[in-house]
């Protein structure tokens, strides 16, 4: 099993990582439901998952969590990405999806951005990508946090 690496295990980013690895079996990409049966604890609303339409195309939300419902005036489960409201963290969280797509990797990145309120947020977030029942990739997990710039 992978550890969490030494003084960086408070990380959201890179213990969610550090499950994606712990779930990798024979395959290199995990399956969600590997990933969801560890305890992911205090991560989970932190999450968000996207479905990747069978032929490619824009993904759209499966499952949005919790601490994303501030920032959003509606559901949007079952909407695609480019409905993300702008301005929000989580419109930075899902912005590079195409490239985990594209690569078939785990990304993270993080940075500073203006939150439609007004506020300099700094955030970090990663998105892993997830395989299905068919074993193909037609899924993306994603997480995110930030704190406001003081």
């Amino acid at each position: 099993m992978a550890e969490s690496p030494t003084g960086m295990e408070r990380r959201m980013v890179h213990r969610l990582l550090v499950h994606w690895r712990n779930s990798q079996q024979e395959e290199k990409i995990p399956s969600l439901d590997d990933i969801f049966r560890q305890d992911l604890d205090d991560i989970v609303p932190l999450t968000y998952v996207l479905k990747v339409p069978d032929g490619g195309g824009e993904p759209e939300y499966e499952r949005i969590g919790d601490s994303f419902s501030g920032e959003l005036s509606e559901d949007l489960v079952g909407r695609p990405v480019s409905q993300t409201p702008e301005g929000t963290l989580l419109s930075q969280a899902v912005r590079y999806y195409d490239e985990v797509l594209g690569r078939k990797v785990p990304i993270t990145l993080g940075g500073e951005f203006t939150h439609a309120r007004g506020d300099t947020i700094l955030y970090r977030s990663i998105i892993l990508p997830v395989r299905g029942g068919g074993g193909t990739v037609d899924r993306l997990l994603g997480a995110a946090n930030c704190k406001v710039k003081e």
